[in-house]
């Protein structure tokens, strides 16, 4: 199998507020908007996550408990001090984990967690 692309899909009711959020700060770009609808590139990553509108799609909105996704990043710290400096609440705080990370969690506008980490050099 070829594969081409791969997306996160979200149904959601909060579809400007979510723009802006990965927009400020994840540098996120819109790819594609219509009515109800956007795909948003991440960074400078292969990846889109798609955002719609459960009125015009018709898919029940998401439950956003228990679900995530990770960024790997070349300096946590910087990230983090970042993202606190600019007001961004932290739901898992800055710390070393046993697996040989250092990372913390925030959460989008739809309660989407976002954990952002390094790798640490054994």
């Amino acid at each position: 199998m070829k594969m081409n692309s791969v997306s996160f899909g979200f149904s959601t009711d909060k579809l400007q507020e979510t723009k802006l959020f990965f927009e400020e700060y994840f540098d996120a770009k819109t790819v594609f908007e219509t009515d109800g609808y956007m795909n948003l590139l991440i960074g400078n990553l292969p990846v889109v996550l798609e955002f719609s509108s459960p009125e015009v799609t018709g898919i029940k909105k998401s439950d956003c408990s228990g679900v995530g996704f990770n960024i790997d990043v070349d300096d946590v710290k910087a990230v983090y001090d970042d993202m606190v400096a600019k007001g961004v609440e932290v739901v898992m705080p800055l710390e070393e984990h046993p697996w040989g990370e250092v990372g913390f969690g925030i959460q989008d506008p739809n309660g989407l967690t976002i954990y952002i980490c390094m790798t640490i050099e054994a």
